[in-house]
């Protein structure tokens, strides 16, 4: 199902894989991107019409590669660190997290926000779609161990929101897209929190608690939910955005 599917299935209108949609559908469809004044970026967007190209447009070795040359501070930290470069790291994950850390992104922003903001939200969910771009530097053997890990591996795994922000900064797709694929962990506690990045913080949260990995099995919705309102509860992020995860 398209990702434009996806968005109107979250409008609540009467579709299945297959079918025409009924007229009271089109209708309320209508009403619907009327009052959001989105209907331009439908077409324009290609975070929205195909999340899976605008993906591979930038998790493909001729970025990273261009991302090393310009940008210093990238091979400094795989210089400290010794990480490799792996690129199935992100594009195995396509399908279990990217694209439905954006659904949900999609959900809960229009849900927080009453008068949504067309450049707001593409820029939201096109973070959401990239946001762990910097997993192609984390040593898969870390990435996926299947047990505890050391204080230093935890400091490796920590490491790729920073290699996201540094790797999306060389790109076109600008500083706001850069910041919140960085600001979707809050590793040392010290950002600054707004509504933006903390959409796409319980976004990223939910959908890796119930998501299978080779280090856990999945959390059913209620489970995911109370790790998520006890984090609530300590300040990590607004209990308001919880609510409207998909369930």
């Amino acid at each position: 199902m398209s990702f434009i599917n996806r968005i109107n299935n979250a409008f609540k209108l009467d579709y299945n894989e297959g079918e025409k949609y009924s007229k009271e559908a089109l209708s309320r469809l209508k009403k619907a991107r009327s009052s959001f004044k989105l209907d331009f970026i439908y077409e324009e967007e290609l975070a929205l019409v195909n999340p899976v190209k605008f993906i591979f447009k930038y998790v493909n070795k001729d970025v990273i590669s261009n991302a090393l040359q310009v940008n210093p501070n990238i091979k400094k930290i795989l210089e400290e660190y010794n990480c490799e470069f792996n690129i199935e790291n992100v594009t195995s994950i396509i399908t279990s997290h990217l694209i439905p850390t954006s659904r949900c992104a999609h959900k809960v922003y229009f849900n927080i926000y009453k008068n949504p903001n067309p450049e707001q939200y593409v820029t939201l969910i096109k973070a959401a779609l990239i946001h762990d771009i910097g997993k192609v530097f984390i040593p898969s053997d870390i990435l996926n161990k299947n047990g505890k890990l050391s204080p230093l591996e935890r400091e490796i795994v920590q490491l790729h929101n920073k290699l996201s922000y540094e790797i999306i900064k060389t790109t076109d797709l600008g500083d706001e897209v850069a910041h919140l694929a960085y600001e979707h962990h809050d590793y040392d506690k010290k950002l600054k929190r707004n509504p933006l990045n903390q959409t796409l913080t319980v976004s990223d949260i939910y959908c890796a608690l119930r998501e299978v990995r080779p280090y856990k099995k999945a959390i059913d919705d209620i489970r995911a939910k109370a790790i998520l309102y006890d984090m609530a509860a300590n300040g990590v992020f607004d209990i308001s955005y919880i609510k409207y995860l998909w369930g």
